[in-house]
């Protein structure tokens, strides 16, 4: 691999595993921007040379042939890495790097994400949805563990790489496991790997079962869903990503030369996206959080915009009742009634964040309401947060331990808002 502290997941499987697309493990139940860089204007991919749709093509650039027909057996057969044994550096021509500001938890892996568009396509701009992507979009996504998240610049086990594939009839999701040092291998089925280890910033040893996803469980995440009681005809689900959106690609990033510069803008000024505002002030900004966030010193504001950012990139995604696509449409879990999309305005709608309500799509003695304001302890919410029961976890899919950081953040956020009592007036 290009850097040699890291290493590839090899023979540990235990067994085949039906998991969920938000991450690893779980059971089946402000730097001033620099001058862009001298390739900034340069995205094109090269063209397929071999036969077309074929896996094993040989190809000047990315195999957009077979991306856009074929399910491949190992990933080298897409030409989406210079080098085909390291997915977590060097796309091939065409591929874009990109971060998010506030991420979606995966059992504590590092997440090394590009996006590739054919030449002279764009990605279009959306102000609170994922960024518009055309046919021929290529997302890939590798999940790496790191020996200590403190140090993710050390040891890491790299496990899997993820694709999401736009192709003309609509996204297709395809998990790659890694189960040789040179190349991944598709696991349509899924996989699990037992007894793996970290150690977190607090220097806890955690160890947990991790799992590959089933390809067709993507869409438990990846879906929004019409209202059951609309015509039968409209019932057409909706697959979209979760996390490349404009408010959490907002941040600037260094790429590999080493340049500063604001995601957006690179993309922008790359010709890769289109309609973004001249007016960069109209751009929504997620706050940061990370397990480096020192939650004690933040204010008040602060911990409630990440915290905020953290329930909507981690939750929203099921947890949602349209804002801005059709009103029929909501995300699996929004007919609960906890509804926690960021651009949701809290104090038009308290109860939407679980506030003094009944956890009607759950429920456990000792836990009354979703939120009860100052009391954490109590909520029923950050229970489901800091539990791996599969009977009341959350996400429910998608992690198989605890994010001790996240339950602290939200912990911090329930017990920071004004104190009220949810028991009904006598």
């Amino acid at each position: 691999m290009k850097h040699d502290k890291k290493a590839i997941g090899v023979a540990l499987v235990s067994s085949i595993f039906i998991a969920a697309c938000g991450g690893g493990g779980g059971d089946s139940s402000g730097t001033d921007a620099a001058a862009p860089p001298s390739n900034v204007l340069n995205f094109g991919a090269g063209s397929p040379t071999g036969s077309e749709g074929s896996c094993s093509a040989v190809t000047d650039g990315v195999n957009w042939d077979a991306l856009m027909t074929e399910v491949c057996p190992r990933l080298s057969d897409y030409n989406l890495f210079t080098n085909a044994g390291d997915p977590t550096a060097g796309p091939t021509r065409g591929g874009v790097p990109y971060d998010l500001s506030t991420s979606l938890f995966s059992d504590y892996t590092s997440k090394y994400r590009f996006v590739f568009v054919p030449e002279g396509a764009a990605v279009g701009y959306t102000p609170s949805e994922a960024l518009d992507f055309p046919v021929g979009t290529v997302i890939t996504k590798t999940f790496a563990l790191p020996e200590n998240t403190a140090m993710r610049d050390g040891a890491e086990l790299v496990i899997e790489t993820r694709l999401l594939i736009h192709r003309a009839d609509g996204w297709i999701a395809l998990p790659y496991y890694w189960s040789s040092e040179s190349d991944a291998t598709l696991a349509i089925a899924g996989k699990r790997l037992t007894g793996l280890t970290t150690v977190n910033n607090q220097g806890q040893t955690l160890s947990f079962d991790y799992s590959v996803p089933k390809a067709a469980d993507c869409t438990s995440c990846h879906s929004i869903v019409p209202d059951l009681a609309g015509p039968d005809d409209q019932r057409e689900q909706v697959f979209l990503p979760i996390g490349p959106k404009a408010r959490y690609l907002n941040k600037d990033v260094t790429y590999p030369d080493g340049t500063v510069y604001n995601q957006l803008q690179y993309w922008a000024e790359g010709e890769l996206l289109s309609g973004l505002p001249a007016d960069f002030n109209q751009v929504e900004k997620a706050a940061v959080f990370n397990d480096e966030t020192n939650i004690s010193s933040i204010s008040s504001s602060e911990l409630n915009a990440k915290a905020r950012a953290y329930l909507d990139i981690n939750c929203a995604h099921c947890h949602r009742a349209d804002l801005t696509l059709p009103p029929d449409y909501a995300g699996p879990a929004g007919s609960s009634g906890v509804q926690l999309e960021y651009n949701r305005n809290y104090d038009d709608s308290p109860g939407k964040f679980g506030v003094c309500k009944d956890p009607v799509a759950g429920g456990k003695e000792g836990y009354p309401y979703d939120v009860i304001p100052g009391n954490a302890d109590e909520s029923y919410l950050l229970f489901r947060t800091e539990t791996t029961d599969s009977r009341h976890k959350m996400p429910e899919l998608g992690r198989s331990t605890v994010h001790r950081e996240g339950v602290e953040l939200l912990r911090s956020w329930i017990n920071q808002l004004p104190r009220a009592s949810c028991s009904p007036d006598p």
